[in-house]
């Protein structure tokens, strides 16, 4: 198996929560230009090499046709210490498995934090070993986003991303140190976008009424997307945790700052239990050659003494069967 697909397994690890697409192939857009290249100074003997200022590039700009929907806040889609766990597969071989926890910060009780595990699978690890992590920091009521980190470890690549937001989300600034610790700066202006896990809150808290479409303007680390999904009707689907009734969602990317649709956007179908909180309960992607499908398969609850990972709670409890 050529798994130029594992970028795809990272995609759906985002898309899990918010159907943002391709936030981790986006990270690997950045141009490999250094961001201030020290100049040439012959070396002398009682000369020593001085830090390099971080040059500051001029901000992406969201065009001003891109008109992104303001949405209000509908209800938590996720619970205080909730883990989630998927397995994702490529024509039925173990690929990789994500990882998702949302927490009240107790350190920072004015944040939720939302951190992503992704790891491939043994099958996979020789070919394109991944142990990505991802975290963001963002507001417990107003679930605005303050900040994102996100590590890198595949193959041999080890890079890091430090991301902030203005408070009114109108810049953000993205840094990327590579494992020699050159580093890249971006910078991303207009709009408000959201992050991958306060998007999530958002666009899963929406009614999601058939028919509809909604539209979100997203932030991963390195690049942005504005997505739009459409809600095209409600299924009956079987996994190994049930059989459940969803909502079949198809998202589609309307503008992206850096990168090319050929290579961004793929056919994406995304499946929510049909209730209130909308939990993903399956995500299939098109990839090169056949498909990757990322699977919900366990849910646990961060509570003293907790060891057993449970099956969905009543909020998501499957529908029995005739």
């Amino acid at each position: 198996m050529a798994f130029g697909s594992s970028k795809q397994i990272a995609v759906l690890g985002l898309t899990l929560a918010v159907v943002v697409k391709s936030a981790v192939a986006a990270t690997n857009t950045m141009p490999e230009s250094h961001a201030a290249a020290p100049s040439p100074v012959p070396a002398a003997k009682t000369s020593r090499p001085q830090p390099q200022a971080m040059r500051t590039p001029k901000p992406v700009a969201l065009p001003a046709n891109v008109i992104i929907p303001r949405y209000p806040q509908g209800p938590e889609p996720f619970r205080d210490g909730e883990t989630l766990i998927y397995d994702a597969s490529w024509e039925g071989i173990p690929a990789a498995e994500a990882r998702i926890t949302i927490t009240h910060n107790r350190v920072h009780p004015d944040w939720w934090t939302g951190q992503m595990w992704i790891n491939s699978s043994k099958v996979v690890d020789p070919l394109y070993r991944m142990r990505d992590y991802f975290r963001e920091d963002f507001g417990f009521t107003s679930w605005l986003p303050d900040s994102i980190q996100i590590q890198q470890h595949e193959k041999s690549r080890r890079d890091r991303w430090d991301a902030s937001f203005n408070s009114d989300r109108t810049l953000i600034t993205a840094v990327r140190t590579n494992k020699q610790g050159r580093t890249w700066m971006r910078s991303f202006t207009g709009g408000a976008p959201w992050g991958p896990f306060s998007g999530a809150m958002m666009a899963l808290s929406q009614p999601l009424r058939i028919g509809k479409t909604y539209t979100f303007d997203v932030f991963s680390g390195g690049n942005r997307y504005v997505f739009s999904f459409d809600v095209v009707g409600r299924e009956r689907i079987t996994t190994g945790l049930g059989t459940f009734n969803v909502l079949k969602i198809q998202p589609s990317v309307v503008w992206l700052s850096e990168g090319s649709f050929r290579d961004q956007a793929t056919e994406m179908t995304v499946w929510l239990t049909d209730d209130p909180r909308h939990l993903p309960i399956r995500i299939e992607s098109a990839v090169f050659i056949g498909s990757v499908v990322a699977d919900l398969t366990q849910i646990s609850q961060d509570a003293p003494n907790a060891k057993a990972i449970a099956s969905p709670t009543p909020a998501v409890a499957s529908t029995p069967t005739n």
